[in-house]
């Protein structure tokens, strides 16, 4: 088995649907297993998703047993030579899987590698390449420095800001929501550390690969779609507060002596300086607020499967949103565009539209699945439905 790839699942059907679908695209020609740990959802996602995946080895969780513990869980089942730690809010394209396994087959030094990521409205998302969290990068994140001079070598080190995104090249730390990795490695330096409640255990990991010998890669050829804000708002308290545990955990693990009491001192002004400022930015109406459902949808398809029906609404929260379909040369600039990969349109060349849309909402669905996702903002929750009313799509398989 040449590779086995994990996601962890909570409450998030959707988006889970449409991310195993573009796995079912990527693993198409390679010897593949596709592991799914369900921390226990209450959205419905086994009784959706089983059946539309039968490929899939679904881990039913009797409770959330938390991200690193499930990743584990599953890991302790996983037969491939190389693992693949993959978020479910994330679509990646058809030839991504092949061109990071063949990268790693080249680059012996590797020990594991990240990937080029983007978010619902063609965004680069920063945390695709990052440097680890010294103190001084921890302050200029935690207070927005990195935010103001987001190309400074100095300021934006914890993003690496100084480096081409466009540039494969070896990065201190990679992000979890993409993370393939040697099992030879993991069997090396442990897989995730299970104290990190949320945020951290992929620095951490990335860290115990670079300290036994190897080489974390940032890889620039693929981009994958990594929806965000679907778990956490980065605005908030609690993600203050979460992210400056992690960061103190790391500190405790592996700095020692003066230099740690002068790290967590930072981090304590930090975190202090973050919270004043988010406080800040509610009280003046600044937060991110979260999609509202729209009363009614018009868009303009591209990528439509010919022989489907377009049925007349999707089902949001339990509340019916009619669809009005717009034909291509009436569609007006503000429609917005359904994204359909999987028949005439790839999925690889629907996130290059996405990155060329011109700030225009859009709108993704996989051919032959029954859901749609809409994600606007790295920092923002994003709106997902299922097809009501005509002929819905149904799987192929």
């Amino acid at each position: 088995m040449q590779l086995s790839i994990i996601i962890v699942n909570y409450n998030v059907r959707h988006f889970l649907e449409q991310c195993l679908a573009s796995v079912r695209l990527a693993t198409q020609g390679l010897a593949a297993e596709v592991l799914v740990a369900d921390n226990a959802s209450t959205d419905g996602s086994l009784a959706y998703l089983q059946p539309r995946f039968p490929e899939v080895q679904w881990l039913p969780l009797p409770h959330n047993v938390g991200f690193a513990r499930a990743n584990n869980l599953a890991l302790q089942q996983a037969r491939g030579r190389y693992i693949l730690f993959l978020n479910p809010d994330t679509i990646v394209a058809e030839d991504t899987l092949q061109q990071t396994l063949s990268f790693m087959e080249a680059n012996p030094q590797a020990g594991a590698l990240g990937i080029r990521m983007i978010d619902g409205s063609g965004r680069f998302l920063p945390e695709s390449k990052r440097g680890f969290p010294t103190p001084a990068a921890a302050l200029y994140k935690q207070v927005g420095l990195c935010r103001l001079f987001p190309r400074s070598a100095r300021f934006s080190s914890y993003y690496m800001g100084h480096l081409s995104q466009h540039s494969t090249q070896p990065v201190p730390v990679l992000a979890g929501a993409f993370m393939l990795v040697k099992k030879s490695v993991l069997e090396e330096v442990g897989s995730f550390d299970e104290r990190f409640f949320m945020y951290g255990e992929d620095i951490d990991l990335s860290y115990r690969i670079t300290q036994a010998g190897y080489r974390n890669y940032y890889f620039a050829d693929s981009t994958i779609l990594h929806f965000k804000g679907e778990s956490s708002g980065q605005q908030s308290l609690r993600y203050v507060r979460v992210f400056y545990q992690a960061m103190q955990l790391f500190v405790q693990k592996h700095f020692k002596g003066s230099g740690a009491f002068l790290y967590r001192g930072l981090l304590y002004a930090a975190i202090a300086a973050r919270a004043c400022l988010s406080a800040a930015g509610r009280l003046l109406g600044r937060s991110v607020a979260q999609a509202n459902i729209p009363a009614a949808i018009s868009w303009q398809a591209v990528g439509w499967p010919q022989q489907l029906a377009q049925p007349s609404a999707l089902l949001i929260n339990g509340q019916p949103v009619p669809i009005t379909w717009m034909d291509e040369l009436a569609a007006a600039q503000q429609v917005a565009l359904l994204l359909v990969p999987g028949d005439s349109l790839s999925v690889k060349q629907a996130i290059e539209k996405l990155q060329h849309a011109d700030q225009r909402p859009c709108w993704i669905h996989l051919a032959h699945t029954g859901s749609v996702l809409l994600s606007y903002h790295k920092n923002k929750a994003g709106l997902s439905g299922e097809w009501i009313g005509g002929a819905a799509p149904t799987d192929k398989s």
